[in-house]
């Protein structure tokens, strides 16, 4: 076996043979098979052996993997595929031979065996028949008029036959369709017993993706198709004829068993591109091919080719407008490509429409309010309020009266009827932050609310309907809340459907993209003129773990925005505790920032003396910019140090 990907169109990349370890292809450099278009991810899928054959998988592309002009998140992949990735086509090829033999298979995956045979070339044995045609040359044109009846008999119902089809094409609108047709109007002028179209730009990636009913149920020796003459036809862009085959002496063992008389292969061209071949044979002494056969096959050929690119073309463009549509309809406002947030939008996707309650889980600074606005905004109440409240920033003893309102006289200070958060929300949606901050004795009235839609102010007797949905978020773990006594597990069960924000530090292909975002954002903030982020400065920020996120990486951002001094951020602007936190996993708090700075000026009090104050050359040494070392110096006040190491460098 010879698994392979060979490539079809839209890719220059050479044919790619596959292991045990597989491939990836996507749009960075870093993947096997690197496909530079906007609409390709960055990995876009992957391929791999799972033993006993090679499985395909969508790795959450943003416009997504087909094959066979299906999407695919999964698939098992067979002899003759067709993968598709952007605008990028290949075929995947297990052997030499097609070793398929499965009656279920759908067309595009007719098996058919290509072998060799014997050479046609010009010392093939006069025995063999051979005409050549090359598509350019229309022998309509030029059909003498003035032949005897039966010859323009036959011309005729070739004309109208031809007429007949180029009108129903017009009314084809699938690519599988139209190859049916063509082989279906071609074998009812033509007494050939097997028919294929095979598409690929050389022999090598050739794939059967039509053939003649004949040819539906798969014997013990699956249908035969020249290599020669696919060879021939592909290389000269002629149509060939060859009858007579078994007369040849050194005719191959293959090609006597299959015991084929004729066979006639024509290009299928497209503005002077071979897509492929349009491919006829029969075993029949009785009925041989002729010129006449050659001409009419190379006029449907050259009909049908081009028709059919286009609808290829038009069903992949369909299908690329659907994913389109899919990624658009869905306004959600935060920044990620990653395949974790691609699930995260999908989530949001399917679960925004039901109505349901949701509980967003996430660490600090993930972006659980983004979250909680596209579950709105994707609602069918996006119309209605969006009510956020952080429980961690009410006072537990204000608690009740702020969600639930309160009436005139319920405590000192209440002079009047208030309304609370809940009911504020009403045909809308409450958003409640930080839930395992929410006091237990809030927590059986908020669960009346979910159960009965019915909320009772504090001081009032009175219960008031409400519709409202509610969209909850902590960062802690409400399972351990509810061991300690702390969450009332009856609440926690009601706060229906979960979706889960992953923190910074697992998607950090996201970054560069985030950066550039928060950029954009804060660089009206500066007094320069900022034109884009370093390559450095990226790498810089992807070695970072982000204890505090997306939000510590806006932080980050609008600190360089704002000290840097050049128009472009370099990693020499960024905060301390990025450039030297790469590893950390919790931000630094009080002695430890203390200790991490005394070891700091140390270093560099220790690379000015071995530089006797050069600062350029003490910035080589600790690998920093000679800028940020010169800031450094200034914020640790380090200027007096440097003025005695220089004087005493003078001195000696």
């Amino acid at each position: 076996m010879k698994p392979r990907l060979v490539p079809l169109s839209g890719s220059s990349t050479a044919e790619v043979l596959l292991t045990a370890n597989g491939l990836t292809i996507g749009r960075e450099a870093s993947n096997t098979i690197c496909v530079e278009e906007s609409i390709v991810s960055a990995r876009h899928c992957r391929i791999e052996s799972d033993g006993t054959g090679f499985v395909l998988m969508d790795q959450e592309s943003k416009n997504g993997t087909f094959v066979n002009g299906l999407a695919a998140v999964r698939v098992r992949l067979s002899h003759g595929d067709e993968i598709q990735v952007g605008h990028a086509r290949f075929y995947f090829l297990l052997d030499e031979l097609a070793i398929e033999t499965d009656s279920n298979r759908p067309p595009s995956m007719s098996p058919i065996r290509i072998d060799d045979d014997t050479d046609a070339g010009p010392e093939a044995p006069a025995a063999t028949k051979m005409l050549r045609l090359h598509p350019q040359i229309s022998a309509y044109l030029y059909a003498p008029l003035d032949g005897d009846g039966e010859y323009l008999g036959r011309l005729a119902r070739d004309m109208n036959a031809i007429l007949r089809l180029n009108g129903e094409i017009n009314s084809i609108s699938s690519a599988v369709e139209l190859q049916e047709v063509l082989l279906n109007r071609t074998l009812a002028r033509i007494p050939a017993e097997t028919g294929f179209i095979l598409l690929g730009h050389d022999v090598e990636e050739l794939v059967a993706t039509a053939r003649t009913p004949q040819c539906v149920k798969v014997s013990e020796k699956p249908p035969y198709v020249s290599r020669t003459i696919l060879q021939q036809v592909m290389s000269s862009g002629e149509a060939v004829l060859r009858n007579d085959l078994l007369a040849a002496p050194d005719t191959s063992q293959t090609l006597k068993s299959a015991r084929l008389r004729s066979v006639l292969c024509v290009p299928l061209t497209v503005m002077g591109v071979k897509t492929g071949v349009l491919y006829l044979s029969t075993s029949d002494p009785e009925k041989p091919f002729d010129q006449r056969h050659l001409e009419m096959v190379t006029a449907i050929a050259g009909i049908g080719a081009l028709a059919l690119e286009h609808l290829r073309y038009v069903d992949w463009l369909e299908a690329e407008n659907q994913q389109l549509i899919q990624q658009v309809s869905l306004g959600h406002g935060m920044v990620g490509e990653s395949p974790e947030m691609k699930r995260v939008y999908e989530a949001i996707s399917r679960i925004a429409p039901t109505g349901s309650p949701v509980l967003v889980l996430g660490e600090t600074g993930a972006g659980k309010e983004l979250a909680a606005r596209a579950i709105h905004s994707n609602s069918n109440r996006c119309n209605g309020p969006f009510i956020a409240v952080n429980c961690g920033a009410v006072q537990e003893t204000l608690f009740a009266s702020q969600l639930f309102g309160y009436v005139k006289g319920a405590f000192t200070g209440a002079d009047r009827d208030h309304k609370g958060f809940i009911e504020e929300a009403d045909g809308g949606t409450l958003f409640l932050d930080e839930l395992g901050e929410l006091p237990l004795h809030c927590q059986a009235a908020l669960l009346r609310v979910l159960e009965e839609g019915k909320v009772q102010r504090v001081g009032s007797a009175r219960e008031i309907a409400v519709d409202v949905r509610l969209v909850s978020a902590t960062n802690r773990s409400l399972s351990e809340e509810i061991a300690a006594g702390n969450f009332r597990a009856d609440l926690y069960f009601r706060m229906g459907l979960p979706v889960t924000l992953p923190p910074l530090r697992e998607r950090l292909d996201d970054v560069p993209l985030l950066a550039r975002f928060f950029l954009q954002k804060y660089k009206g903030s500066a007094q320069r003129e900022i034109e884009s982020l370093h390559p450095d400065t990226i790498r810089t920020l992807q070695q970072h773990t982000w204890p505090g996120n997306v939000r510590e990486l806006g932080r980050a951002i609008y600190w360089a925005v704002v000290f840097g001094k050049s128009n472009r951020i370099r990693p020499e602007d960024l905060p301390p505790e990025v450039l030297r936190g790469g590893n950390r996993a919790v931000p630094s708090v009080g002695p430890l920032e203390d200790a991490l700075q005394s070891h700091e000026k140390k270093l560099i009090v220790r690379a000015l003396e071995e530089t006797r104050g050069n600062v350029v050359e003490a910035a080589v040494l600790l690998a920093r910019a000679p800028n940020y070392l010169q800031r450094r110096i200034g914020q640790l006040k380090l200027r007096q140090e440097l003025d005695r190491i220089r004087e005493r460098g003078a001195e000696g």
